[in-house]
């Protein structure tokens, strides 16, 4: 995890990415595609990433496939000048062993045949993709696992593990603080910044005065009980904040059981439901603080410049945590959820407010 107030390091920090060959540094000149599937925080955390491809190369064509969602965020970072979605028919041919060029759309054809370097992160096909890659006429192919193995004896956060695929061009994987920086807090697409404070208007809420909750996660096992979101937000109520309750499309279950526990303390937030990932970074980028899981929207938080907690039970914040300007994950010792103390966790919220 990353905790210290953010500077603004993007201007100063390209030392930190030095290339260890002039060959490769010449090769970064040109056409550059990446393949990035995986869910919102497996994304986001391949922002930095992007971010130090982006400044290394800053004169090539980068073209970047992955989760539709967020591809306005892509865009509007400054990540990528294609952004396309993961989900798209057109990707299929770079796992088909036996597809022809002709197989391909004019879309794929644009971006992957002849390109200068093609890197994709993926655990379960290296071969395919790598004979893929060199059938397409892709000068340099980096297929990077994904995932760490489970077994690795010192954890990698997971954004460092993703840096660490852009070595073969000759780029040193920096310290989670300096990679960190390079992306956060994110900029905002000006529709969803503009949508976002209609919102904010529509629901009566004030800027700086609000801590946003999200009590859902992508896994039950990785949700923190109602009842202790319940009691956090109390003491957040009672310190003068509003209340944001925050849910996504799979979130029924947790935002149900977190407003009956806000509920038996006469407690009735205000809540927003399935909003679009930019409109929801661009919420919570107005938000005094935030606490969630070990889920994307902490992420999301973290990387939107928003104060975040994120409470871990079973999985590690060493690998998982959050990074952002202000940003601390909190784990029991015992590495159960409900062990995790409320005034805890409120406490580390107000001292990241204070910075």
């Amino acid at each position: 995890m990353y905790n210290g107030r953010h500077a603004n390091q993007r201007d100063t920090i390209q030392s930190a990415f030095a290339t260890h060959h002039t060959t490769a540094s010449e090769r970064l000149t040109t056409r550059i595609f990446v393949v990035r599937p995986g869910a919102l925080g497996d994304t986001l955390l391949t922002f930095p990433t992007l971010a130090c491809l982006r400044r290394r190369a800053p004169q090539a064509r980068l073209s970047v496939i992955a989760r539709a969602d967020t591809l306005p965020l892509l865009r509007a970072n400054g990540l990528a000048d294609d952004a396309e979605p993961w989900d798209l028919p057109d990707w299929a041919t770079l796992f088909a062993d036996s597809a022809r060029e002709d197989d391909l759309t004019p879309l794929a054809r644009a971006i992957l045949v002849g390109a200068d370097i093609g890197i994709i992160w993926d655990n379960n096909q290296r071969e395919i993709l790598t004979r893929r890659l060199a059938t397409l006429g892709v000068k340099q192919g980096i297929i990077a696992p994904a995932l760490q193995p489970a077994d690795t004896p010192q954890p990698i956060h997971a954004a460092l593990w993703l840096a660490a695929a852009l070595r073969p061009l000759g780029m040193a994987t920096p310290s989670l603080p300096t990679l960190a920086a390079q992306i956060a807090p994110l900029r905002l697409p000006a529709e969803d910044d503009a949508q976002a404070a209609t919102l904010w208007r529509d629901l009566g809420l004030l800027k700086g005065d609000v801590v946003a909750l999200h009590p859902g996660s992508g896994s039950q096992k990785k949700r923190w009980p109602a009842d202790q979101f319940a009691q956090v937000a109390r003491l957040a109520h009672d310190a003068g904040y509003m209340l944001l309750l925050l849910a996504g499309e799979a979130d029924t279950l947790a935002l149900a059981e977190t407003q009956a526990a806000l509920a038996q303390l006469d407690l009735a937030p205000v809540v927003a439901r399935g909003l679009r990932v930019g409109v929801l970074a661009a919420t919570l980028a107005r938000c005094a603080g935030y606490i969630g899981n070990d889920s994307g929207v902490s992420h999301l938080a973290a990387l939107a410049g928003v104060p975040t907690v994120a409470v871990f039970g079973p999985t590690d914040p060493a690998r998982w945590a959050p990074i952002g300007p202000r940003t601390t994950a909190i784990r029991a010792p015992d590495h159960r959820l409900a062990s995790v103390d409320v005034a805890t966790v409120w406490a580390r919220l107000r001292a990241l407010m204070a910075m």
